[in-house]
C-alpha cells in the first residue's frame, strides 16, 4: 500500500465531505456538478490507470470515519449554512462621522493650514530661523 497515496486520495474525500456537509441546501447542485463530481471522475481514472483499489476504498473509508466523527462531535451543533448568514469582508457600510466630529477635525485642519503658512511666509522671508 503506498502511504502517499493513500493520504493524498484521504484529503480529496475529506474536502469532498465536509463540501457536502456545510454547504447551503440550494446550492447542492453547484459543488455536486462543480467539485464532487469532477473530483470522482478524476479518481475514476486514476483507478483505471493505476489500480489502486484498496488505497482507494480505504482512503474513503478514513475520510467518512474522520467526517463522521467531526459531523457527530462538532457538525450538529453548528447552524444550517444559509446566505443571510454570510459576510463578505469589506462590504460593511462605513460609519458615519457626527456632525460636531467633523467640525473639530475641520478646525483642526485649519489650524493646521494657518501654521504651514506662517512656515511657508518665514522661509520664503529668507531668514530662515535668524532673528532681525
Amino acid at each position: 500500500m503506498n502511504w502517499s497515496n493513500l493520504l493524498g486520495l484521504t484529503l480529496v474525500a475529506l474536502l469532498m465531505f465536509f463540501a457536502l456537509l456545510r454547504v447551503e441546501r440550494k446550492w447542492l447542485w453547484a459543488v455536486v456538478a462543480f467539485l464532487i463530481g469532477p473530483s470522482l471522475f478524476l479518481i475514476w481514472q486514476w483507478l483505471k490507470w493505476r489500480g489502486s483499489w484498496p488505497e482507494t476504498l480505504a482512503a474513503f473509508g478514513i475520510a467518512g470515519v474522520i467526517a463522521a466523527g467531526w459531523w457527530l462531535r462538532v457538525g450538529r451543533k453548528l447552524p444550517a449554512p444559509t446566505s443571510d448568514s454570510i459576510k463578505v469582508w469589506g462590504q460593511e457600510a462605513a460609519p458615519k462621522p457626527k456632525p460636531a466630529e467633523m467640525q473639530a477635525e475641520l478646525q483642526k485642519l485649519r489650524d493646521e493650514k494657518a501654521q504651514l503658512e506662517m512656515e511657508l511666509q518665514r522661509l520664503k522671508s529668507g531668514h530662515n530661523g535668524r532673528e532681525q
